[in-house]
């Protein structure tokens, strides 16, 4: 090593580098002065995070979770990066997920709280094994009797077999509806139906399983690229942009251990996905551990790892989504083998989509657990705990005998069972169980994009710090691309698409509410704004901004605004003000 480079070695904390994200002390690394900027940029990006509101994950130093006048508060961070988050009863989070390596007390009083209004606690080991989970589910001997023998007979080929043709069909959807790929999705659809209909064993049922994998990885490894911001894409590894499989080189024939950012963030949703399956087999009155597909393993909750096969594909949407990034280096972390791990907060953001998952195990779980009750010599109920949707189902039967006697009960009476239910007070806000969009950063130096509040994503890519880089390295071919754009509409119609009658209409209506607006303007009471101060201050601030939010503030066209920013033209002196403001100048004091 250089002597004139300084060697900084940070000590490990739940999530660092050194602690691994999973709790295991590798061999410290040294660390450059642009990885201690960016652990401490972690830190801020995961502790001033914003948490959905199905899932709240606690994480750090000195954790608590308790109630206060009647809040659920949550206190997590590390150092001087705290943050105090509180939940009123109707609008808790769904999951309340506490993280792996977090050092930290949880009150009595809050998990009564959490019991209360039906939030789930997850407590993770060091190891991911869960250390607790909540509520409880029900207990029946014969289900669990009827589990423990599916193995040995027709029934545990009945369950694999629906698992696995559930799996197929949908990375089938994956290949055709996300990647574009008919003729690879074909296959594995077909692979889905030899399952369905002739795979007699559970032998056969895992050799056709593995056919899938090796088509649907392999389209993987064509199609998927890893996109990190540009600012990192000379600190990482070359096979770091890339998705290289599901295998490791440090572990061979295990996807376990990966090397690479992508198998590093398939491996964290996959465990995650596993321990929803976990919670939801305890629902139901189900084992985790006794599994079908998946051999016996002391610690393994095998059977968690059956009913996960049919979510894979979902598992795998939202990591697609993620890879598109952009990523950052700071969000992983490679110890001294190479093995690869995620960090905060992009560990926070995939805990995010637990909900989701447990929504689309919920059929799977109560089908199985279905079968298995068939299987049984007694007298087995299944209630569907996690769909309800035998109470939907009464609810629909009642309105439509309400409907055919012509009598129309209140719907603060009984519920749609016979036995009845309370009166529902008001309805407690849900939150959406669909997966997460990925976050939304800069393609550039990958920090987040503000998103307005009438929209569920950003309106630009790029920050205004690296925007005009952006645009002075794509030049003019901005303005050839569109002039191509223009010439092929021309040969298409046989005019230019802003002389078509629609245009020049809609820009006559605008010249016109332009003229209007110009002649009845006043200027407002306060300084005197002239041309040369908006030349001199004003537009050249312009060119950290986007044609959109410049239209935006001022309401005018894209075309108005590029004008605007590119010096060409001075706007009408009542935009002066919202330009000056957008830009964040001060006004003059003359």
């Amino acid at each position: 090593m250089d002597r004139t480079e300084p060697t900084v070695v940070l000590s490990a904390f739940p999530g660092s580098p050194q602690a691994g994200g999973d709790g295991l002390d590798y061999q410290a690394l040294p660390l450059s002065a642009e990885d201690v900027a960016d652990d401490a940029g972690r830190r801020v990006d995961t502790y001033s995070r914003v948490d959905s509101l199905s899932v709240a994950v606690v994480d750090g130093f000195g954790a608590r979770i308790s109630v206060e006048r009647g809040h659920l508060e949550l206190i997590d961070g590390v150092g001087e990066h705290r943050r105090i988050r509180r939940y009123a009863k109707v609008d808790g989070p769904s999951r309340v997920v506490v993280g792996i390596g977090t050092a930290g007390a949880v009150s009595f009083d809050a998990l009564r709280w959490c019991s209360a209004t039906g939030s789930t606690v997850i407590v993770l080991g060091r190891d991911g094994a869960i250390l607790a989970a909540g509520p409880p589910g029900r207990e029946d001997a014969r289900l669990l009797r009827a589990q423990a023998f599916a193995l040995y007979g027709p029934t545990g080929v009945e369950v694999s077999r629906y698992l696995i043709a559930e799996k197929l069909r949908g990375q089938a959807r994956v290949l055709g509806m996300v990647m574009n790929d008919e003729r690879s999705a074909s296959t594995v659809l077909r692979l889905a139906e030899d399952v369905a209909t002739y795979a007699r064993s559970i032998d056969e049922i895992r050799q056709i399983e593995a056919a899938g994998a090796n088509v649907y990885f392999a389209r993987w490894e064509q199609a998927v690229t890893v996109v990190f911001a540009r600012k990192d894409l000379a600190r990482i590894p070359e096979h770091w942009s890339r998705f290289n499989g599901r295998r490791s080189s440090v572990n061979l024939g295990s996807p376990r251990s990966a090397t690479d950012p992508a198998g590093a963030i398939l491996n964290y949703a996959y465990k995650l996905a596993e321990i929803e399956a976990a919670v939801a087999a305890r629902r139901m009155g189900l084992d985790p551990g006794i599994g079908i597909l998946h051999a016996d393993v002391a610690g393994r909750p095998s059977f968690a790892c059956d009913l996960m096969e049919a979510i894979r594909p979902v598992v795998d949407l939202h990591v697609l989504g993620l890879l598109a990034g952009p990523l950052r280096k700071r969000e992983f972390t490679e110890d001294a083998r190479g093995v690869v791990r995620c960090l905060a907060p992009i560990t926070h953001h995939l805990a995010e989509a637990m909900p989701s998952y447990g929504k689309n195990l919920a059929p799977v779980t109560e089908r199985v657990a279905l079968i298995l009750a068939g299987s049984s010599p007694y007298d087995v109920r299944v209630p569907t705990a996690l769909s309800r949707e035998k109470h939907r189902v009464a609810a629909r039967k009642r309105v439509a005998a309400d409907w055919q006697t012509g009598e129309i009960k209140p719907t603060s009476g009984q519920g749609p069972n016979p036995g009845g239910l309370s009166p529902r007070g008001r309805r407690k806000p849900k939150s959406s169980l669909s997966p997460p969009l990925p976050l939304q950063a800069c393609r550039g130096c990958g920090c987040q994009l503000p998103i307005d509040a009438d929209r569920d994503r950003p309106r630009i890519s790029w920050c205004p710090n690296c925007l005009a880089g952006r645009r002075s390295e794509l030049g003019s071919s901005l303005q050839a691309a569109s002039q191509r754009a223009g010439e092929q509409f021309a040969r298409e119609t046989g005019s230019l698409p802003t002389h078509t009658a629609d245009a020049r209409a809609a820009r006559s209506e605008g010249n016109a509410r332009q003229r209007s607006e110009q002649a009845a303007y006043e200027p407002a009471s306060g300084p005197v704004l002239d041309a040369e101060w908006y030349g001199a201050v004003v537009q050249p601030m312009l060119a950290g901004f986007t044609l959109p939010a410049i239209a935006k503030e001022t309401g005018v066209s894209t075309s108005a605004a590029a004008k605007w920013r590119a010096g060409r033209t001075t706007p009408h002196r009542r935009h002066w003000l919202p330009l000056a403001e957008l830009v964040g100048v001060d006004l003059p004091t003359w």
